[in-house]
Parts: C-alpha cells; sequence; structure tokens
C-alpha cells in the first residue's frame, strides 16, 4: 500500500496558531504547518517582524494553499491573549493546532571548569556559588522567565481549548471522519509545546531559571494531556517537543535572517556537544512539528529533537 506524505500531513484548510512565530523555532514550525496547506496566525509582541516575515515568506506558501497571518500578542498578558482568541474566533471560529513556542531565556550565571578546579576547597568553591548568583540572579529574574515559559503556555492553551474542541467538528480536508485518505481516522485537535532538552537535564547549564522552567512546562504538557483527556475527557491531544540546538536568535545572538541553518555545535555552544556533531536544521523542526500535528495517535509524550544529546547524557536524566 502506497502511503504518500501528502496524505499523511495533509492540512488544507485548517487552521493554527503558533506563537512567538515570526523567528526562530516558531517561525519553522509556523512554514511547516502552512506548507501543508494550513492558514498558519503567527504571532508576537513585535507586529514588524511579524509582517516582514509574512510578506518574505506566503508567496513560496501560497503556492501549497497555506499562509502566514500576523497576529499581535503578549503571551504574558491575560488580556492580549484573550484578545486573540476573538479575533480567531471572529475570523476562523476554530482552530485545529496550537503550537505554544514563544519563551525567554532568562538570567545566565556563568562558571566554568576554572571555578571548581582540583584542590579548590569546598568553602571556597560554596563561597564562589553563593557570591556569583546572589550578584546575578534576583527574584524577578525567575518570575520574568517562568511567567513566560511556563505561565503563558498554560493560559494560552486554556484560553484557546474551546476553539480547539470547535476545529474537531471542522476538520481539515481529508481528515473527515470516514475519509479515503491514507492514515487518516478523523481528526483530533492539539497542541504542540516547544519546551527544551535543558529541561530533561539534571545540569544547570549556567541558567537555573530557564532549565527549571521548561522541566516545568514539560511536566505541564503531560498534566494537561491527562486531565484533558482522562479527566475532562475532552479530545484535544497534548504533546511537546524538547528542541536541542538550533541556530535561532536566542542561540546565535543574530538576526532573524542570518539563522535556520545548519551550524557546528561548537561555533554555538560547547557545552551542547551531540553524537550528531552539529545543530539541528529547519527540515528536522518541521518533520518533529507535523509528526505531533497530525499523529492522532499520541499525546502526552515529550520527543528530544537534539541530535542525540540527552541520550548521550543518561547521567543527566
Amino acid at each position: 500500500m502506497s502511503i504518500p506524505a501528502s496524505s499523511l500531513f495533509n492540512l488544507s484548510g485548517g487552521v493554527a496558531l503558533v506563537t512567538g512565530g515570526g523567528t526562530g523555532i516558531g517561525l519553522m514550525a509556523a512554514r511547516a504547518l502552512a506548507s501543508q496547506g494550513a492558514k498558519v496566525y503567527i504571532t508576537g509582541r513585535r507586529l514588524p517582524v511579524l509582517e516582514s516575515s509574512a510578506k518574505h515568506h506566503n508567496p513560496a506558501l501560497s503556492e501549497h494553499g497555506g499562509s502566514l497571518v500576523p497576529l499581535q500578542l503578549d503571551v504574558t498578558s491575560k488580556e492580549s491573549i484573550s484578545a486573540a482568541v476573538s479575533q480567531v474566533t471572529q475570523q476562523d471560529g476554530k482552530l485545529h493546532i496550537l503550537v505554544n513556542n514563544a519563551g525567554v531565556e532568562g538570567p545566565v550565571t556563568h562558571f566554568t571548569a576554572e571555578d571548581f578546579k582540583e584542590g579548590a576547597s569546598p568553602e571556597s568553591k560554596a563561597e564562589l556559588i553563593s557570591k556569583r548568583i546572589m550578584e546575578s540572579e534576583d527574584f524577578n529574574g525567575w518570575d520574568f522567565v517562568f511567567r513566560a515559559n511556563v505561565h503563558a503556555l498554560h493560559f494560552c492553551s486554556v484560553a484557546f481549548l474551546p476553539l480547539l474542541v470547535k476545529g474537531n467538528s471542522s476538520p481539515p480536508t481529508g481528515r473527515e471522519p470516514g475519509s479515503s485518505g491514507v492514515g487518516t481516522s478523523g481528526w483530533t485537535a492539539g497542541i504542540v509545546n516547544i519546551t527544551s532538552i535543558s529541561g530533561l537535564v539534571k545540569s544547570s547549564q549556567n541558567h537555573y531559571a530557564y532549565n527549571a522552567s521548561k522541566a516545568a512546562a514539560n511536566h505541564l504538557t503531560q498534566m494537561l494531556a491527562h486531565e484533558l483527556q482522562f479527566g475532562a475527557k475532552i479530545p484535544v491531544r497534548v504533546n511537546a517537543i524538547a528542541p536541542g540546538l538550533f541556530a535561532t536568535e536566542m542561540t546565535t545572538k543574530q538576526s532573524s535572517q542570518a539563522t535556520g541553518g545548519q551550524s557546528k555545535v561548537e561555533d554555538l555552544d560547547p557545552r551542547m556537544s551531540n553524537p550528531a556533531g552539529r545543530t539541528g536544521t529547519e527540515a528536522e523542526m518541521a518533520q518533529a512539528v507535523l509528526f505531533l500535528a497530525s499523529g492522532l495517535f499520541t499525546t502526552g509524550v515529550v520527543v528530544p529533537v537534539d541530535g542525540g544529546f540527552v541520550t548521550a547524557t543518561a547521567s543527566n536524566r
């Protein structure tokens, strides 16, 4: 039996929303969904960035029936989230896929091997750790990271939940119950959270707040999946992608025009060395996004897309 990818991942007529969708991994996810025919709202606080991305990519995406639609949204504001829900309700009245991608890095406290060289006493090392963290981090910084990386994920998910349920009643083309498309068995709306492998390892990687927030985001993903499927019996799937190192604005500190390609890991962050020996590509992120968006038999999972980093550092799990 032939199983063409166009049947497995067809999202024609679908409606998606990607937070932080103007750059980086969010834009990779948005382009992946639009390339399969979906109308994708790309959201963020910087409207000019969203408009620039849509203008740049829409000519090519229109050839596949998809499009990027800029929508200003501050995911740390309940009022802004509610306004975005109202806009999508007015324009489409449904949502098939929500990608919670927006996030921040937060405070970084640098330590090196030299800081803990052999012969240094526990007392001196403890003093160093205490002094450096107390000087470089504060409660406001931690609150900021959790507000963007955890709280926003929670409130965006529950705010758009009614629209996702409505999307089940009007699925993308070829996803209707009983349709003849290969691999289709109806449609179940889905939430895809972009978290991080930093939430899967025990190492702080010099940013305690970020790693703690991503661990919380991974667990919140599984909590939402459980509560919706087994508690409330609501047919909406919730999964997460935990990316390793990809060339994005956050990791390269460069503009979005200079990111998205493949680089050597050592050129970005030597601590993130992986068996693949490189960063992830846009195509590899697209594969993961489309699988979780279309994999109707999958919910409550966190999928590392990391070149084998977590596997190679199993002692950190």
